[in-house]
């Protein structure tokens, strides 16, 4: 069998097109190094962010916060599955850094607001909620929506994310 890498699918790596949007990201971006990250993660310069993508299940990575430390920066891994949102619900872990401690959320998910504003909530929360920016990750005490909006904003993510997997985004 012969490996032609232009050919080479993989569609969760088509999800970093989601926050890259949402942020409107036109600075540097380069690849990091980190035992606690997959081999595909990205760090965005200015903003201080680290974002991963893989197909595994949380038996993997479970310790992907210790990356938040090792690169001084919040970090944010997606877990895709292999048929993102087809089969398999996309999940984010986040590990965001303050002045006195790391603060870590599990099995939060996807919502796009109809203005294109991405969030990450949990399932059935009316707790925090992350809002990814410009300036990276956003953290919100109380979600600025209500229920039928994350459950609206939650369906158009999905939406989304089956067209980018498809690669026709």
């Amino acid at each position: 069998m012969e490996y032609n890498e232009l050919n080479e699918y993989n569609p969760a790596l088509r999800l970093l097109a989601l926050p890259l949007v949402a942020m409107a990201w036109a600075g540097p971006i380069r690849t990091v190094k980190s035992p606690y990250l997959p081999p595909s993660s990205i760090a965005f310069g200015d903003c201080k962010l680290v974002i991963g993508v893989t197909p595994t299940d949380a038996l993997y990575f479970n310790n992907f916060e210790r990356a938040a430390v090792d690169l001084s920066s919040d970090t944010m891994l997606i877990r895709a599955g292999l048929s993102p949102e087809q089969d398999n619900p996309v999940t984010v872990d986040v590990a965001m850094r303050t002045p006195a401690e790391l603060l870590i959320f599990r099995a939060h998910h996807f919502v796009e607001r109809e203005n294109g504003d991405l969030w990450l909530c949990a399932e059935r929360s009316r707790g925090p909620a992350v809002k990814l920016g410009s300036q990276g990750l956003e953290l919100h005490m109380r979600q600025p929506f209500c229920d039928e909006e994350r459950g609206d904003g939650a369906c158009r993510a999905a939406a989304q994310i089956v067209r980018l997997s498809r690669g026709l985004i």
